[in-house]
């Protein structure tokens, strides 16, 4: 629901951005902008969007409400009624989410789109507040007491840095579901990690997606994907032997990284590659 702190916060968070990239034109349109959509916004609250509560669903498992929101999250999803595969991720998540289902959990999850994955977080964990984070927060299609929406463009440190700053209490699970983009996928994870609790997990979905596209071979985009693998391997040895201590510093706060792959393909390239990470 419309939250006013939120909202001054998504402002700032806008100008922050605009002024950082040096482009006074895009702040003062921006900002303009904004209003215009956060009107547009309560008043699809207030007169179409439905209620999560209020949307009938037939099963409580992970999978059938990953499908009913029709995310790509779970083992298919359907768009204009035509069936596409989805990721598979369901069985993974089922491992981390199931035990904690029904305790009063904070969830973050980077990448609103129109909110379906959102929705399906808040209908499978009844006593969870979700907060989903988007360079568009007013695109979730919902309305829910237990979801807000925050801006934050992945892009820039400084609005990931003020977003971290800006919450008042640590999560339970932080999912990257947003650009897939290597280089954000990286800055965000550094920038947020610390908004984890203790024994919190870090998921980053589709963590190896660029490997579909132009830049495959790239250092830079590799860097967070390699790390990764690295720390799975549960080798502080290898870790030093390749990474600067600032690098094996914050791993020390890493219980461990599992990585999973699902099933979905795009250019004859698995793109379905997710990691947990969770925090000591």
């Amino acid at each position: 629901m419309i939250n006013l702190r939120d909202q001054i916060f998504n402002y700032r968070n806008i100008i922050i951005f605009s002024l950082d990239k040096k482009n006074f034109f895009t702040a003062l349109r921006r900002s303009i902008n904004f209003f215009y959509k956060l009107l547009v916004f309560i008043f699809k609250i207030f007169f179409f969007n439905k209620k999560i509560e209020e949307i009938p669903i037939h099963s409580k498992e992970l999978n059938e409400i990953f499908v009913h929101f029709s995310t790509n999250k779970g083992s298919h999803l359907f768009i204009n009624n035509v069936k596409y595969k989805g990721h598979g991720y369901d069985v993974f998540y089922e491992k981390y989410f199931k035990s904690n289902r029904n305790k009063r959990l904070n969830i973050m999850e980077f990448g609103i789109f129109r909110g379906d994955s959102l929705a399906a977080l808040h209908c499978y964990f009844p006593n969870a507040n979700v907060v989903g984070v988007d360079r568009n927060p007013f695109s979730f299609s919902y309305k829910a007491e237990r979801v807000r929406t925050l801006y934050c463009d992945v892009s820039s440190e400084k609005n990931l840095d003020n977003l971290s700053n800006y919450l008042t209490q640590d999560y339970d699970y932080i999912i990257d579901d947003a650009s897939h983009d290597p280089i954000h996928q990286k800055t965000t994870f550094f920038s947020m990690f610390k908004n984890l609790k203790s024994g919190g997990i870090f998921i980053i979905e589709e963590f190896n997606a660029f490997h579909a596209e132009s830049g495959k071979d790239n250092p830079e985009k590799n860097f967070l994907r390699n790390l990764l693998i690295d720390v799975s391997k549960n080798s502080k040895e290898n870790l030093e032997s390749k990474y600067n201590q600032e690098i094996v510093n914050f791993f020390e706060n890493v219980q461990y990284v599992e990585i999973n792959k699902g099933v979905l393909s795009h250019k004859g390239v698995n793109i379905s590659e997710i990691a947990f990470i969770k925090k000591k």
